[in-house]
């Protein structure tokens, strides 16, 4: 069975408190006498369920169409519940009860029992929704070579009311390449809709394929997750 993860864009889907507005625009219409139907999009790279490459905060690292389309499918997926409230953080030793199991995945879902929000309240959801702290975002980094992506059912793995203040630590552990984080990046999927994955048979793969936009460090994602 196939399980799409990723949410509809559309202009008033919640978004990070300083994302740009979504826009449709039809070029052509019929309904204005057009031969057909022909439209354009503005949409910002990170609203909805998408994906970060190391680009977005290392002028170094690889953009999304560098990336190998290998990176994007997943034969090892864990699903991870930690249900968080507003604020809370997915902390270390949370995920260190868990370190078997993510021993054996290449790609951790965290669900945060966050996205019943996005469909009830989507002003709250954007609000100081759940995050990842530093410390368990660099334990993700360092312990689990087999690892290659995370994924959550928040806006981001950094908070909206701290990340200008700290300078956006876990995108920073997760996504760059440096003297302090030498080791392989992780991809961030955010938005996702992990919920969907409750009460399911065995997950068998995801895949999360971007858009390739040449030069970019972010694409909107297909993703969709393979059951057995």
């Amino acid at each position: 069975m196939l399980i799409e993860l990723s949410y509809p864009i559309c202009p008033d889907m919640p978004k990070w408190p300083t994302n740009p507005a979504e826009r449709f625009v039809y070029e052509l219409s019929t309904d204005r006498g057009c031969a057909c139907n022909a439209s354009s999009v503005f949409h910002h790279m990170h609203t909805g369920t998408h994906v970060d490459a190391p680009r977005h905060f290392d002028p170094a690292g690889k953009t999304i169409d560098q990336i190998p389309t290998e990176d994007f499918w997943y034969t090892a997926p864990l699903v991870l519940r930690l249900p968080k409230t507003k604020g809370q953080r997915v902390e270390r030793e949370e995920l260190k009860r868990a370190e078997k199991q993510i021993r054996a995945c290449d790609i951790l879902l965290l669900d945060l029992g966050y996205s019943e929000l996005r469909e009830t309240d989507p002003a709250a959801f954007a609000d100081d929704f759940p995050s990842i702290s530093p410390a368990a975002a660099q334990y993700l980094r360092e312990e689990f070579p087999a690892l290659k992506a995370v994924a959550l059912d928040s806006l981001s793995v950094d908070s909206p009311v701290t990340a200008d203040k700290t300078g956006y630590p876990a995108h920073h552990c997760l996504l760059e390449t440096s003297a302090a984080h030498p080791q392989r990046t992780l991809l961030i999927y955010e938005d996702v809709n992990v919920k969907k994955l409750r009460n399911v048979g065995r997950l068998s793969a995801i895949c999360a394929f971007p858009l390739r936009f040449a030069g970019l460090e972010a694409s909107p994602v297909s993703m969709v997750a393979f059951t057995e």
